[in-house]
């Protein structure tokens, strides 16, 4: 038997439901796209709804982000609405004062600091326009990245995307939806990846060459971080393309959609630089194409992973993937 074959049967013969985000030992470990980062400047705090709660993300005065939960542990204010002090934050409802690892640090008051006050603090790192935190105490894996290129060697654009009443892992299955991406989005595919890998429990990747009547040729690397996030590394008419998708679970099953789209940096000159960003500008709308298409579908489905057909082997091994990947909720207790 071929990949193909022996991907659907053991998907078909484990049958096993995946389960909403939030139920059942909490949500994928992975990383999440939090804001954009020029959404949130130096000395600035906002409130986020955040997996199945509420989380704070502020600047410190040095300029470096940080995401905690949101809820005071005195009497549960919303430190949204607090102050940042230096690198702290402080509770706007008595001034406790709480530090980058979480810790209550001062009481005007004066009286001594309970144990228990302390902030759930998640590791929280700004990358490719976009503040990402791991739902986790520690990351168990490097946040996303394109293949063979350094961050320095790109220009990049990063954007809110959508809004759909969906898991994460659901809009990802698009990219293993060979029918999907047929039917709805008109692509051609010239090369359906005969090899789809899992290099590790946290990743998978794949080869594909595709073309769209608008945008045409695409030879692109696939590479899934967790259940949330998709970057494409490759060519698009010729040209470096680079295009990312992270989406952010928000309680009700719902999830933000985040965006970048990235080249290599120009030469300087003004005709390179307008190359640049007519690049950019293209990917972009590629991107935005497929989220409008598949908006209205998204809106209204009730999906469902359990009635596959032969041609959704590469759907078969992607809903196992996502049924086995690692879930907690270690701030459970502090968000909600």
């Amino acid at each position: 038997m071929n990949q193909k074959t022996d991907e659907l049967d053991n998907y078909s013969q484990a049958g096993a439901k995946i389960t909403p985000q939030g139920e059942d030992g909490g949500f994928h470990q992975s990383w999440y796209p939090i804001a954009l980062a020029d959404e949130i400047k130096p000395g600035e705090v906002q409130g986020i709804d955040f997996l199945d709660g509420r989380v704070i993300l502020y600047r410190g005065e040095s300029g470096k982000p940080y995401v905690s939960s949101a809820f005071c542990r005195h009497v549960g204010a919303d430190l949204s609405v607090g102050k940042v002090m230096g690198e702290n934050i402080r509770c706007a409802f008595h001034h406790w004062s709480y530090d980058v690892t979480g810790k209550c640090t001062h009481i005007p008051a004066g009286d001594d600091i309970p144990d228990n006050a302390r902030l759930f603090v998640f590791p929280t790192v700004e990358k490719l326009g976009i503040i990402w935190v791991f739902n986790g105490e520690k990351a168990l894996f490097d946040p996303p990245y394109f293949d063979g290129l350094e961050d320095e060697e790109l220009e990049f654009k990063s954007s809110f995307l959508i809004d759909l009443p969906q898991d994460p892992w659901v809009l990802l299955s698009n990219s293993h939806d060979f029918q999907h991406l047929e039917a709805l989005h008109d692509l051609i595919i010239h090369s359906e990846p005969s090899d789809i890998r899992q290099p590790d429990p946290y990743h998978m990747e794949a080869d594909i060459i595709f073309e769209d009547k608008n945008f045409g040729r695409m030879e692109q690397f696939q590479r899934i971080f967790g259940t949330n996030i998709l970057t494409l590394t490759g060519t698009m008419q010729g040209q470096t393309m680079c295009t990312l998708f992270g989406g952010k679970p928000e309680p009700g099953n719902k999830t933000r959609g985040f965006m970048c789209t990235a080249t290599r940096k120009g030469d300087g000159t003004p005709e390179d630089e307008t190359r640049v960003q007519m690049v950019l500008e293209m990917g972009e709308a590629f991107f935005r194409s497929l989220s409008e298409d598949d908006d209205p579908i998204m809106r209204v489905a009730r999906f469902r992973n359990d009635n596959l057909s032969s041609s959704d082997w590469a759907l078969a091994k992607y809903f196992e993937y996502v049924r086995t990947f690692p879930r907690a909720h270690p701030s459970k207790n502090f968000i909600t």
